[in-house]
């Protein structure tokens, strides 16, 4: 009689259990329907709210509950995601951030190894979107502080170093503002060869007029490694022009813009080298010049003797 009493009370337990698992996992349900709606209303943190409802009561039913689970676990860091994105688009980037850190923290406790990913590469992109904001506004210090933010948070987003290379030329931190330009074209991003190879013109340029003549020959030459460039053939050419290095002056000024000043200049280079034919032919090319005709004419006549009939 005491045996058939404990197995009759083994199995009441058993179906009491069930029955309970059944009614939890009814609400479990309803919270995950709750949540869907939600989001597809698109109240991200509603439907947050009530998919963590439904993923605690699922956990607990055990085997009953392993779907839902993985429903739950696949859903909640998504929709995060996409509460975060809306924020950044309202410039809320505050609670963006937030956001974006709950999507990190959930996916990697869930084992979601994309959306961990992403969630990083999203919360890098905050500070280089406010850095792009305070550069155009002028507050270019601040806009300094931002993008290195960015480079901490995603040390390979070219865009970063890019965008805090510029930054950082225009606060006049050349040598900052290389490293970090050089640093984005190894990373890959297709307008850092163009903003070096600007910031070395400008640099170039302004060595030039400090008659900083061999900083302004070696930055030019910066730019030129990176492709031609008739302005900083230019700067180079009339650098070494001015420091007397007629050689240097020589191998950049042929690269310069074709005016007649360029052309006699060049002239003037090839004759001080000793190089005689060079000269003559380079003169001849602005003989009809009515500012250097004049006096290339002379040279070419009083100096080295040559008829003019080929004028």
């Amino acid at each position: 009689m005491k045996r058939i009493t404990k197995l009759f009370l083994t199995a009441a337990v058993v179906l009491f259990a069930g029955s309970v698992f059944a009614q939890d996992m009814t609400q479990a349900g309803e919270f995950y329907q709750k949540g869907t709606e939600a989001y597809q209303a698109g109240n991200e943190m509603e439907a947050v709210k009530n998919f963590k409802e439904a993923l605690k009561i699922a956990e607990a039913a055990g085997e009953e509950g392993v779907e839902m689970v993985q429903g739950c676990k696949d859903m909640i860091p998504q929709i995060l995601l996409s509460a975060a994105g809306k924020m950044v688009a309202a410039k809320d980037y505050a609670n963006a951030e937030t956001t974006y850190n709950e999507a990190l923290e959930a996916a990697k406790s869930f084992g979601n190894e994309a959306v961990a990913k992403n969630a990083e590469t999203k919360l890098a992109q905050i500070p280089l979107q406010q850095g792009g904001e305070a550069l155009n506004a002028g507050n270019t210090e601040e806009a300094i502080g931002l993008f290195q933010k960015a480079v901490e948070r995603d040390a390979n987003n070219a865009k970063a170093h890019l965008f805090l290379g510029m930054a950082l030329n225009k606060a006049g931190k050349s040598a900052d503002a290389e490293a970090s330009l050089i640093k984005a074209k190894e990373l890959g991003d297709a307008n850092a060869e163009k903003t070096l190879s600007q910031m070395y013109v400008a640099s170039a340029n302004e060595a030039m007029k400090a008659k900083k003549f061999s900083e302004a020959i070696s930055t030019a030459e910066k730019a030129l490694a990176i492709a031609p460039n008739p302005t900083a053939s230019l700067i180079a050419g009339m650098s070494a022009y001015q420091a007397k290095n007629w050689n240097k002056a020589i191998a950049h000024l042929p690269n310069a813009p074709a005016s007649a000043q360029n052309l006699y200049i060049l002239a003037s280079c090839y004759e001080n080298a000793g190089k005689k034919a060079q000269a003559c032919a380079t003169y001849r090319k602005v003989t009809g010049d009515a500012k250097f005709g004049p006096t290339a004419k002379q040279k070419l006549v009083r100096h080295w003797a040559l008829p003019l009939e080929d004028d």
